[in-house]
């Protein structure tokens, strides 16, 4: 909820009067906050603190990321029973895997005897065996082995099964919700569905990955995503090098507040599409995609980028206050992968701007991460035309950090 004060002198000595509230000092204080809750014609950007403190990042972690639904994998990932992948999300470390039954589940890779890590990378098995005591377990996470167990009292297998985490699928994406209250995912993704069924992402598949682990806050990342402002400056090397001659546009956003944003932009002005394109765009597009690349986030986790011709999406792992991990996928449709010339198109046009991009969008988080930790470091104003939803998003974290209303989270 955004308070309807405009007169930026009163936030300032409502700010003043806080001091003599014993929880004045708290970082959780919704008063340290009024002047990111006015709206984006006066307001300004986080404080600093909410990039670098760990209290804050982990009541980031307890409302946020335990709350919503996480992108784990792709289901194609695990198409064959018994097939896993080994993910570590939110300080959780878990098991997605494809059951006897061909059940997507999601498990924790956390042994019940003393907690070593179950399985690593990716693979097949019948069995989840720990390599530490042999403890093993089914594919819908029952203990079925424990030896050396036998002389334990009131020991039950069924008292130490793996915990289950609810698991669910959309457009060929695996979700994974700590929150057993929460809504089913295909309600939490609202109209989001229904807005991108031309992509057809089911039928999709992954040609490409990129993996960087860089020096920022994960809310860093989501910010530079989120705006178009960048653009011109932090990707001049890629735009002179892959798209000469590319305009500036102003980014048109759209969305549903708290649940997805995008921001769009036509394929001319150097964003995704190759000048020199060769490949073909995907079939039963709009003409309106036809003509726009879209970047879309839905909150927190997915950040993906939809051109006319394929989509390309990110999972963003936070690792503490100061990293995140980021997974970047390049999925294309199955006809174009099976084009004859498809391999050597990709490796020469499509592969090479998109690393370059990742590679100057993490070099300027960085930089971010490197200024915001200065003593002196004071948030400035949002641009009106520019941040819009940047602006949205900093108020959705504080909806979830600290409460909806300017009243003492407690």
């Amino acid at each position: 909820m955004f308070l309807s004060q405009t007169s930026e002198q009163h936030i300032v000595n409502s700010l003043a009067n806080s001091d003599r509230c014993p929880m004045a000092d708290s970082i959780f204080s919704p008063e340290k906050y009024l002047t990111t809750r006015l709206p984006i014609e006066e307001a300004h950007p986080l404080p600093p603190s909410v990039y670098t403190s760990r209290e804050w990042y982990e009541r980031e972690m307890e409302t946020i990321f335990h709350k919503r639904w996480l992108l784990v994998t792709r289901v194609e990932e695990i198409p064959h029973r018994g097939d896993y992948v080994r993910v570590d999300i939110a300080g959780e470390p878990l098991i997605v895997l494809r059951d006897r039954e061909g059940v997507i589940r999601t498990v924790s890779a956390s042994c019940r005897h003393r907690a070593s890590e179950l399985a690593t990378g990716s693979g097949n098995c019948q069995v989840l065996v720990c390599p530490y005591h042999s403890w093993s377990y089914s594919l819908k996470g029952e203990l079925i082995g424990a030896p050396g167990m036998e002389e334990a009292l009131n020991f039950k297998k069924s008292d130490h099964n793996l915990p289950n985490f609810r698991t669910e699928t959309w457009a060929g994406f695996v979700f994974v919700n700590f929150d057993d209250n929460a809504a089913s995912l295909l309600d939490s993704l609202a109209n989001l569905p229904e807005r991108f069924k031309d992509y057809k992402m089911e039928d999709m598949r992954v040609t490409k990955k990129w993996e960087n682990r860089f020096n920022a806050n994960w809310k860093i990342w989501v910010e530079n995503s989120r705006e178009g402002y960048h653009v011109p400056t932090v990707h001049r090397e890629s735009l002179d090098t892959y798209y000469p001659g590319a305009k500036s546009t102003v980014f048109q956003p759209e969305g549903v507040p708290g649940v997805y944003a995008i921001n769009s932009s036509d394929n001319e002005n150097g964003l995704y599409v190759p000048r020199n394109k060769t490949l073909p765009f995907i079939e039963g597009l709009s003409e309106q995609d036809r003509e726009r690349t879209h970047f879309m986030v839905f909150y927190p986790h997915l950040l993906m980028n939809l051109p006319p011709d394929r989509i390309t999406f990110h999972q963003y792992f936070p690792e503490g206050p100061e990293w995140t991990r980021i997974v970047t996928w390049c999925c294309f449709p199955e006809k174009t992968i099976a084009l004859e010339n498809f391999e050597q198109e990709v490796e020469d046009k499509y592969y090479p701007p998109m690393a370059l991009f990742i590679k100057e969008d993490k070099d300027i988080c960085e930089v971010v991460q490197r200024g915001i930790v200065g003593r002196s470091a004071r948030p400035g104003r949002y641009s009106p035309t520019q941040e819009q939803t940047v602006y949205e998003f900093s108020n959705y974290v504080l909806d979830h950090v600290i409460g909806t209303d300017k009243s003492e989270d407690t």
